[in-house]
């Protein structure tokens, strides 16, 4: 509502300045049911957790960038059931699910952990931001731990009324088990050094190493027969555990891409979340190993085009290149390396020379990637919230939506931080601040930045900041395409088309999706929705239809 009004306000403020020439003639626009999909649309947005409901049967995969728990034939892979905020769960990164039907999920970005019981109204119980794996023992008592916003290893009343009671504040875990008829130990991957730790949950200051993977690992399960199973992310392993100290550890599967979780069911079917790929794998007790949803884009941000013709597509945690036909010839993934050793996710992406210019808002990272080696030559992580960037003028320009002093601003990233727009500029110009800016382009000589909230596109030439256009609703990505500036509405569901130099807007695309829910605790727009020209294309990323549009116009 608030955006809105402001909006409102803006358009109105600025009309008459913004209006367009009478009688100026608009293009009738394009239907996006003309466009190309270059991708594979996944059903879901993202996997992360994955547990198998010993009450019902069907594997449920918690998506933090789908806002939901989506339930899963076992057999088939098909959703027969989607847990949204509608019913209390926001933003899931774990589940786990009783004999009873009770389901537990946490909520990494809000710190919350929810508790749904079959034919009742949902109870979320704060813990802290960063609230990651969550397991129960078989006598009822009820774990979960802090990771990335956070750390510390917690119990909880099962009934999330007492108080979280803290057992050991340095532990990052991720998703952990007990061993069948062992309720005294937990089992749980220390995420960043690989070690599997056994831990005395009334004694847990003095974890004991049992096993290493020599690799991050995100998850460590038990089948019925007590053999410990362990994730190695970024080899896309999974692995039997042996626990005699020796590591001679057996692969039980080994996938290209990265392992989010794993779960057995009853009959210990292993099922495998290849959450960035949207992949569920099974693997059989025969070692028959098959995948039961179909692997695609789940989380399309923003969208580059390489001078090969390449176009490039964010997905939070993975950076995807096509260049023939609808899989992805080139992949990027996120595997939790340290500043510097490697690709830290991607919400936007530039190209910049022979390099990708590419940001992440999880990781607050701005670098510069080889797309040919996976090289990263820039590796920046003292911004603060950072949104975007682009090359002008020959330097790196990124947008971050809070400073020191509380404010949005536009910086120069090498050097020096040079502000080139903040709410001082914007205020003074026609008294209305920057707030969420998120679009950035140039076209060599003027940077033009895009702000979310105000609905304002911003001309900054020469240290002076004007506005080139108003009124412009959910205001994401945008592109200098020769004398005009195309910008994604997503709250008018179009690419916008704006005149370099009188202003004048004019639907170019219509009919596009922009359906996807916003987590609570994200930034207020999601992830950005991004547009990039080609030769003789323009491509639209649409994440409520999970995919990327070409639309040949030359």
């Amino acid at each position: 509502m608030f955006n809105k009004f402001l909006g409102a306000c803006v358009a109105v403020a600025l009309a008459v300045a913004m209006a367009a020439p009478a009688g100026a003639q608009r293009p009738e626009p394009i239907d996006a049911r003309q466009g190309i999909e270059i991708a594979r649309a996944a059903e879901t947005n993202g996997i992360n957790g994955i547990y198998v409901s010993p009450y019902d049967g069907n594997v449920y995969a918690a998506s933090v960038g789908g806002d939901e728990i989506t339930v899963h034939d076992p057999n088939s892979g098909q959703i027969v059931d989607r847990i949204g905020p509608e019913r209390g769960v926001n933003g899931p990164d774990d589940v786990f699910i009783t004999d009873d039907g009770t389901m537990y999920w946490t909520e990494i970005l809000t710190g919350y952990v929810g508790m749904l019981k079959p034919g009742e109204e949902p109870v979320r119980q704060f813990v802290g931001q960063g609230v990651n794996p969550i397991t129960m023992s078989d006598d009822g008592r009820l774990f979960v731990n802090r990771l990335f916003f956070g750390s510390g290893l917690y119990e909880l009343d099962s009934n999330l009324v007492d108080p979280p009671q803290l057992l050991n504040a340095s532990l990052a875990l991720n998703s952990f088990d007990f061993q069948p008829g062992d309720d005294q130990h937990l089992y749980a991957p220390s995420f960043f050094t690989g070690d599997m730790l056994k831990i005395d949950i009334d004694n847990p200051g003095s974890p004991q190493v049992v096993a290493s993977i020599g690799a991050v690992s995100s998850a460590l399960k038990f089948n019925s027969l007590g053999e410990a199973h362990a994730v190695g992310i970024a080899q896309g392993l999974v692995l039997k555990l042996d626990l005699s100290g020796a590591n001679d550890h057996e692969v039980v599967l080994d996938l290209v891409g990265t392992i989010d979780n794993i779960a057995f069911n009853t009959e210990d079917v292993l099922f495998v979340a290849a959450g960035i790929d949207d992949e569920i794998v099974r693997v059989d007790t025969n070692g028959h190993t098959r995948s039961i949803t179909r692997a695609g884009l789940g989380t399309p941000g923003d969208v580059a085009v390489s001078g090969d013709g390449t176009v490039w597509v964010t997905e939070l945690f993975a950076l995807r290149g096509f260049t023939n036909g609808k899989q992805p010839t080139t992949s990027f993934y996120d595997v939790a390396l340290p500043p510097g050793n490697g690709f830290a996710g991607a919400t936007t992406v530039a190209v910049d020379g022979d390099d990708l210019l590419i940001t992440s808002g999880f990781s607050n990272s701005l670098q510069l990637l080889n797309p040919e080696t996976g090289a990263v030559s820039l590796d920046v992580r003292d911004l603060f919230g950072v949104t975007n960037a682009v090359r002008h003028e020959g330097e790196i320009i990124a947008a971050q939506l809070v400073t020191g002093s509380g404010d949005a601003s536009v910086v120069k990233v090498d050097g020096e931080r040079e502000v080139l727009l903040d709410s001082t500029m914007t205020i003074n110009s026609i008294g209305v601040p920057l707030f969420v800016p998120l679009g950035l382009a140039s076209n060599g000589d003027t940077l033009y930045v895009g702000d979310w909230a105000t609905g304002i596109v911003w001309a900054v030439n020469d240290g002076v900041a004007i506005p080139l256009a108003a009124g412009l609703e959910g205001l994401e990505g945008i592109a200098v395409d020769g004398d005009r500036l195309l910008a994604i509405e997503t709250g008018r569901k179009q690419l916008t088309a704006i005149d370099l130099a009188t202003g004048e807007q004019s639907a170019l695309i219509v009919g596009l999706d922009y359906s996807d829910r916003v987590p609570r605790g994200s930034f207020p727009f999601g992830t950005m929705s991004g547009v990039a020209v080609g030769d003789g294309s323009i491509y639209v990323s649409d994440d409520g239809v999970n995919n990327v549009y070409e639309f040949r116009i030359g």
